[in-house]
């Protein structure tokens, strides 16, 4: 039982960790100079058509929504680390905190 908590908590801290760090991050920073985006979205409309703002924001709302799901899947991640924690002894509540544990993980890849 003892060496199934540890691997359980090496696996959160593995799924955990990485996300944690980039918790202020967005992925589509872009910086402009001279008029020119620098991300390359010049290709669609650099200057400054409803088509490069169309785009841009399709990007921030795909953004906020898997952050948004990466937070979901965090909690319930915490959530089957504790269910796990304070089974005390009892298999079945063990069992039932591992297989949430499981299931965000395989969730958070593919978020």
């Amino acid at each position: 039982m003892k060496q199934t908590l540890a691997k359980a908590l090496v696996m959160i801290t593995a799924l955990v960790v990485p996300f944690a760090s980039m918790a202020g991050t967005t992925f589509t920073q872009t910086q402009r100079g001279g008029g020119i985006d620098v991300a390359g979205s010049d290709t669609l409309g650099s200057d400054g058509s409803g088509e490069a703002r169309l785009i841009t924001t399709i990007k921030k709302a795909v953004n906020l929504i898997l952050s948004f799901l990466g937070l979901i899947a965090l909690i319930i991640l915490l959530y089957g680390g504790f269910q796990m924690v304070t089974a005390a002894g009892d298999d079945k509540k063990y069992e039932a905190g591992f297989k949430i544990l499981r299931q965000a993980g395989i969730g958070l890849i593919f978020i």
